[in-house]
C-alpha cells in the first residue's frame, strides 16, 4: 500500500492528492535527509578531524500525473494548482499517511516542476506527467499531534514515570521524566502562569538550565519558544523578556530518549501553573 499524501498551503487549507493531481510511484527524498561533515585538516597527520555533523535541507520529489478534458480545463486547473503551491507565501506542509497508520508532516515550499509542458493523447485529452519538488529548510518530519503536559497546584503532573509534585506558597518544585520517542531532539514551548518569580527550568539529563529573573502576578504569563530560528521569550503583555535570562541559561531541547527535568518557581499560588508542549521529530516518514 502506498503512502497517502496531502498538501497544506500557507493558509492551512488541505489539498488531498489523487483528486485533481494523481500521485505516481517513485517518491524520493522522504527518508534520510542529506548529511555533510565539517572537517579540518591537521598538519603532519593523515586524514582530517571532524568538527561538526550537519543535517542539510532536503528536497522531496513527488511524481504526479495531471489530466484535463480540454484546453479550457487545462488553464483552470493549472491556475488553481499554481495558487495552492505559491512559494512566495509562508511555508506549507506535506502530510504523509503511512501504511502502518502513522502520520507525519514536513514544513516546506514548492520549488520546481510546474514550469510547463503539455501533451495531447490520441483522444484529445490534455495531460502532464511531472515531478513536483518541495524544499524543506527544516529537514525533519514532525508528529502531527502536539504532546502537552501541565503542572498545577491542584493535580500532579501527567508525565510518566514521575516523582511527586511539591508546591507551596514559597516554591514550585517538580521533578519529572519525559520520554522523547522521536529520532532526534525536540524543542519545547513553555507557558508559565503566575503568580511566581525566579523561574528555573532544568534539564537534569543534559545539565542545561533556563533561568528567568522576573516575576509574574496572577493573570500574567510567559511563553517561551525554544525552536531554532523562532526563539522568543514574551510576557502576556508582549514584553520581550530575553534580557531577564541568566548568563548560564540556554533554550535547551529535549534529547531523544528519557529526559529528567525540574521546574522551580518561587512564591506560587493556587493560580500558578507550568505547561510544556512539544512535537517529536523524525529522520523519515
Amino acid at each position: 500500500m502506498a503512502d497517502k499524501i496531502s498538501w497544506f498551503d500557507a493558509n492551512g487549507t488541505e489539498h488531498v492528492f489523487n483528486t485533481d493531481i494523481k500521485v505516481l510511484d517513485g517518491m524520493n527524498g522522504h527518508f534520510m535527509p542529506p548529511i555533510s561533515f565539517v572537517e579540518e585538516q591537521v598538519p603532519f597527520h593523515e586524514g582530517s578531524k571532524l568538527r561538526q555533523v550537519r543535517v542539510e535541507p532536503r528536497d522531496v520529489d513527488i511524481p504526479v500525473y495531471i489530466e484535463y478534458k480540454n484546453e479550457i480545463e487545462l488553464r483552470q486547473k493549472m491556475r488553481k494548482t499554481l495558487r495552492i503551491f505559491n512559494p512566495l507565501k509562508a511555508d506549507g506542509k506535506l502530510k504523509v499517511f503511512a501504511p502502518d497508520g502513522s502520520q507525519r508532516e514536513l514544513f516546506c515550499r514548492y520549488s520546481t516542476g510546474l514550469e510547463g509542458r503539455e501533451d495531447v493523447d490520441e483522444k484529445g485529452f490534455y495531460w502532464q506527467k511531472i515531478i513536483l519538488v518541495f524544499h524543506a529548510f527544516d529537514p525533519f518530519w514532525y508528529d502531527t499531534v502536539t504532546k502537552v503536559e501541565t503542572f498545577t497546584t491542584g493535580q500532579p503532573a501527567t508525565f510518566f514515570p514521575f516523582f511527586p509534585l511539591r508546591l507551596s506558597a514559597s516554591s514550585v518544585f517538580a521533578d519529572a521524566t519525559i520520554d522523547n520517542t522521536g529520532d532526534v531532539e525536540s524543542y519545547p514551548e513553555w507557558i508559565i502562569k503566575g503568580a511566581g518569580e525566579n523561574i528555573v527550568l532544568r534539564n537534569l539529563t543534559t545539565g542545561q538550565l533556563l533561568q528567568l529573573n522576573t516575576s509574574l502576578q496572577v493573570g500574567e504569563s510567559i511563553t517561551i519558544d525554544t525552536r531554532p530560528n523562532k526563539q522568543t521569550i514574551r510576557k502576556s503583555d508582549g514584553t520581550n523578556l530575553f534580557y531577564t535570562i541568566s548568563d548560564e541559561s540556554s533554550l535547551w531541547s529535549l534529547e531523544a530518549g528519557l529526559n529528567n527535568i525540574r521546574i522551580e518557581m518561587g512564591n506560587s499560588t493556587a493560580d500558578s501553573s507550568v505547561q510544556l508542549s512539544y512535537k517529536n521529530r523524525y529522520w523519515s516518514v
